[in-house]
């Protein structure tokens, strides 16, 4: 064989192994951009449900922390009222107490047995000034429908009146007074307090 022919077989040689070569790195880099192109779209696909889950889970958060503060709001709003009527009813009691003087008890006396009529039995604090007192038992003397009118050393600031023939007894105190006023007033306090919460 010629050099000439061994050279050219030489090339030849060369040419196919280069081209070979060639062919086989253009594959393996078409696999590697396909793979990568897979990898890539994988990772958005994965991405893009991670995202997904995440903004779910984000509005789930957010709607829970929504209803907890709404529920928190009206629990402390619950809360506040319940405090200001009791402290409107403490008020009250104080004021009614301070209020319920022997002039009211004498009024009140006289108007309680003026509406109930006969048959009742009168208990007075004992410790009711003296002056009031007599000027209660002058005043209902004249009276029939009085059948006694007695002290008591039990009854403070308070006066028991019993319908002997009906067989009832009531105990008119600064407490009662101011209870009854109490349950009168809430549902009108109540409506200034919504009605003040709503400006």
């Amino acid at each position: 064989m010629s050099e000439k022919t061994l050279d050219k077989l030489i090339t030849k040689l060369k040419t196919e192994a280069i081209d070979a070569a060639e062919k086989e790195a253009n594959t393996i880099v078409e696999k590697a951009k396909v793979k990568a192109r897979n990898i890539i779209n994988d990772a958005e696909v994965k991405s893009n449900a991670l995202l997904e889950t995440a903004e779910k889970e984000a509005k789930a958060t957010n709607i829970k922390a929504e209803g907890a503060l709404k529920q928190a709001a009206r629990d402390l709003t619950v809360t506040l009222r319940n405090d200001l009527l009791n402290l409107l009813g403490n008020v009250l009691e104080k004021e009614v107490e301070t209020i319920f003087t022997a002039d009211v008890i004498e009024t009140a006396v006289l108007k309680v047995v003026e509406n109930v009529g006969s048959g009742v039995a009168l208990k007075l604090p004992e410790d009711l000034e003296a002056n009031v007192s007599d000027q209660i038992q002058k005043r209902l003397q004249a009276s029939s429908d009085i059948t006694s009118v007695t002290t008591d050393n039990s009854l403070v600031n308070t006066f028991s009146i019993t319908k002997t023939e009906e067989g009832w007894s009531y105990d008119i105190s600064p407490e009662e007074v101011a209870n009854l006023l109490k349950a009168h007033l809430s549902q009108k306090w109540l409506h200034i307090l919504k009605t003040d919460s709503q400006k």
